[in-house]
């Protein structure tokens, strides 16, 4: 019975990251339609929408580990997570990525009449979404029940571009502090639809990341390690508007910069190897000896 209550927690997991993907979507809607007098209120809405996809994370991370330790992991669970994941960190990041950069770039363009150039956002977000469903699909196709095979992943997982995305959000929101965006915040919201598309384009890619979760707590460690991996948490929560940009930035990068150290160190491997077989078939072969 209680391990039954705990495969029912970790449903009700999986919903509230769905849930908390929704509310990102409402207060999006909600800072759009708020007057330029009102600013402080729109910042607000697009700063909670941006930390509710941020706890979507916390759900989802929560989910799956549940359902593993009350071993109630099915192909059900697995389906209504990826569902779960494409309304938070598929489409509520792409919504929101797009309404902003739109809203706050739609006055600086208008002058010189690039308003059209907005419709790129709109495909920039539709890529991100795309990418996101497709890296979904892929998951749940590949995906195996065993915790030893999620030590890793194929493509930046859609937590993690989700992250990316609503961090540089959550910066942006700090460097816009009146109605019309500074030169800082305007910088964010020319660079917000590039760095979505490059998020979506790596969530599909081949490149490896490691699951950094299971990383720090599988198997057996050390109160010390508990103790670190909480003050760990507490920084990263009193230093969030820092921590977030920074960590989820460098593992997107993570990934790219891996791949190409590994190709490098595996080609000087090679030619190393190649060296030496050169210099064996190279060496002169001893003389023959001669019968008397």
């Amino acid at each position: 019975m209680r391990l039954k209550r705990v495969s029912i927690l970790a449903s009700l997991c999986t919903l509230g990251n769905a849930l908390c993907g929704f509310a990102a979507i409402t207060l999006t809607t909600k800072a759009l339609q708020v007057s330029d007098e009102a600013h402080a209120v729109f910042r607000n809405d697009v700063k909670w929408a941006a930390y509710f996809i941020i706890l979507a994370m916390v759900f989802d991370a929560l989910d799956g580990r549940l359902a593993r330790f009350a071993r109630a992991t099915s192909d059900f669970g697995g389906q209504l997570d990826s569902l779960a994941d494409a309304i938070s960190f598929g489409l509520a990041p792409a919504f929101l990525m797009n309404r902003i950069v739109v809203e706050g770039l739609r006055d600086c363009l208008a002058p010189a009449g690039l308003v059209d150039l907005l419709k790129a956002v709109w495909v920039c977000g539709a890529i991100y979404m795309g990418c996101a469903l497709i890296r979904l699909a892929r998951f749940n196709v590949e995906n195996v029940h065993e915790e030893e095979a999620h030590m890793s992943f194929k493509g930046l997982p859609s937590p993690a571009a989700a992250g990316a995305v609503v961090s540089l959000i959550i910066v942006l929101t700090n460097f816009w502090p009146e109605a019309e965006p500074g030169c800082t915040a305007a910088a964010i919201l020319w660079a917000l639809p590039a760095a979505t598309v490059l998020l979506g384009l790596l969530m599909v890619s081949n490149v490896r990341y490691s699951h950094m979760l299971n990383q720090f707590i599988r198997g057996r460690r050390p109160i010390s390690h508990l103790v670190l991996v909480v003050l760990g948490l507490a920084m990263a929560f009193l230093l969030r508007e820092i921590i977030l940009p920074v960590g989820f930035g460098g593992y997107a990068l993570s990934g790219p910069v891996m791949a190409a150290y590994r190709r490098i160190r595996g080609g000087r491997t090679m030619r190393a190897a190649d060296r030496m077989e050169d210099a064996g078939s190279s060496s002169p072969e001893p003389p023959e000896e001669k019968g008397i």
